[in-house]
Formats: structure tokens, sequence, C-alpha cells
């Protein structure tokens, strides 16, 4: 006999009494009452070490048992058997296996499982939601003062839409159109929306024309760069596919981690998408390159360009500015550019 907290299922109040086990039943003792219940109806929950044993009876009340020594006498009235997984969890070797199994199931799936899906996923959205989502995030940028009237000339923004209709597909999967912004909070930047809308800005533009101030040759390949570069971005959809795979890890993050830890949830999800941003550039810069090898353009100003932008980035060492690119939305100006520089008709004049 032992003393027990009995809960009677109607309310929360606690009734303090004495088990016991015999003659196939628990008996529950107070100073009113006593209560029995058959030992075939009366399940014991998994142990938990350093817990009470909790017995569940048929008319749905519980109690609970502190007593350790009261367990066997509980398992061995009702007829209790260890699960296998308990048993693999007092098995040190076995629980071993487990985690590393678990483990090795988790990392698949991030690495394998939630790439292939948001794939999957991507290609089910439908094109007009390209257009919704290129739209309200421009205008966003806009009402934020982000994106401003270009301080461009209107022959310098005419000859910019030109490059980019020479870099631009026979028959691009959506419209594509150039805007022209100063935008000081972003700098020398370009941007494409899954409207087709691509964003180049006035200090993109001013950077690479130089203290010449001058669209010559040199400038307007690596600027046809440039846009090529976002063209790609836009014909293989990466904003939708982003967004798939921001969702996905994001789910995956919260069922792993719940609301134990914001941080421990959302760090996982961070540092995956931003592996994926890396090889979604270095896809955009591929595409970059076959169509200016396509249109007789040279890859190698746009090669200098990743470098000038890598070394405006940051002021620090060469060997750090490496080291901290590992932790970076988009690969390092040096990777970069000698990809690009390896690109057939990257050395032309």
């Amino acid at each position: 006999m032992s003393a027990a907290h009995y809960f009677d299922g109607r309310s929360a109040r606690l009734h303090v009494v004495e088990l016991s086990a015999g003659d196939g039943a628990i008996h529950l003792r107070d100073c009113e009452t006593t209560r029995s219940y058959r030992t075939a109806a009366t399940r014991l929950a998994e142990p938990f070490e350093h817990a009470p044993a909790v017995l569940y009876f048929d008319d749905g009340t519980h109690a609970e048992v502190a007593d350790p020594a009261m367990r066997p006498v509980l398992a061995a009235a009702l007829g209790y058997r260890k699960s296998w997984v308990v048993r693999w969890q007092e098995h040190t070797v076995a629980a071993l296996a487990a985690l590393v199994l678990l483990v090795g199931l988790i990392a698949a799936a991030w690495h394998w499982g939630v790439p292939a899906a948001a794939e999957r996923l991507s290609r089910a959205v439908p094109p007009p939601a390209d257009l919704a989502l290129g739209r309200n995030a421009l205008a966003l940028l806009q009402r934020q003062g982000i994106l401003q009237t270009s301080r461009l000339s209107e022959d310098r923004i005419t000859a910019l839409a030109g490059i980019l209709q020479r870099v631009q597909p026979a028959a691009p999967r959506i419209p594509l159109r150039l805007q022209v912004h100063a935008a000081p909070q972003l700098g020398p930047n370009a941007l494409a929306f899954p409207d087709g809308t691509i964003v180049l800005t006035d200090d993109m533009v001013r950077m690479v024309m130089g203290n010449s101030n001058d669209l010559d040759s040199n400038a307007a390949a690596a600027l046809a760069g440039v846009l090529a570069h976002e063209v790609g971005h836009i014909e293989m959809r990466h904003s939708v596919r982003t967004i798939t795979r921001s969702s996905l890890t994001a789910a995956l993050s919260a069922t792993l981690f719940g609301d134990f830890s914001a941080v421990a949830a959302g760090l996982p999800a961070v540092l995956s998408n931003m592996e994926y941003s890396r090889e979604m550039e270095l896809a955009a810069d591929d595409y970059a390159a076959r169509a200016l090898q396509a249109n007789g353009i040279p890859a190698a100003p746009l090669a200098d360009l990743f470098l000038h932008l890598d070394e405006r980035a940051s002021k620090l060492p060469k060997f750090m500015r490496q080291a901290m690119s590992y932790a970076s939305s988009h690969p390092g100006g040096d990777a970069r550019s000698q990809r690009l520089r390896k690109a057939p008709g990257s050395q032309a004049d």
C-alpha cells in the first residue's frame, strides 16, 4: 500500500488516497470511499526517471504514485512490459545509434528533402502569382522611399534600356522592363522582381561609368552582365523558389524546435536559405555568362565589377573577406570573378 494522488477527471482537485494492488484490481481508499479498477482495464504510462508512476483508469480518471518502490509492484500487477522504445533508451549503444540515425535523417531532409519539395511546390505556383508578388514588392519599396526618381538623364536611361534589350532572351518567360531609380539606402545595386521588373540604381550606373561619366564599351559590357544576371533570376523564378524554400524551412524549424527558442528555430532556416541564395547567384552568373557570349559581349568587365563591389563592401584584409563570405547570402567576389573569367569569350574585346 502507498499514498497516491487521485484525479477524478472532472476538476483539477487533487485527492490523497491509499493505493494497493490485489485480486486483479487496483484499490484506492480515502476517508469516505473505496474505488476498485480492474487491472485489465488499467494502463500504466511509460515510466520516466524520478517522475511519479501514472495509472489511467477506464472511466477517464487517473492516479499518480510517487513511491518508486511501487513501480515494480504495479508493473507486475498489470503485466506491464516496457516498449521497444524504452528498452532502446536504456541500451546505450542502441540509443546512440538512434541518435545518429535521427541526425542523419534531419540532415538529409534539410539538404535534399526541403530543396526538392520547394522546387516541386514552386512549379505549382501559377504565373499570375509572380505578377502580384513583384508589383507588391516594388510598390512597397516606393512607398517607403527606398526607390526614388532617378537623377540620370532620359538619354542615359534609354541607353540602359537598350542594353537590356540586347541581352534579354528572344522570347522571355515574362515581359521584362527596366526601371532606374535613385536609391541611397541600396547603394550600387540591381534588383530583379518576379513580375519581370529589373531595377538598376543610379549609384550602380555611376560606379560602373567611373570618373569619366561615360557609358563606353567597357561600362556597357559590365552593365550588360549585371542586367543579364538579373534576367537569369527572373527566368529561373528564383523569387518564388526562395519563398517556397523559406516557408518549408521555417515550418521544419518550428516542428523541430517549437517555441523553445525563437533564435534556435530561426537560425537553421536562415543558414539554409543563405546557402540556397548562393546557389541561385551562381546560376544567375552562369546565365549571364551565356547571354554575354551569345551576344559577343566580354564577361571580363562583369568579373572586374564583382571584385570592385567586393572591395567596396568591406575594407578588411582579403583573407578575412574570404572567411566572411561563408556567412554571406552571396558568393565571394573573388570566386565569382574567377568563375566568369573561365567562361568562353570572357577575354574578348
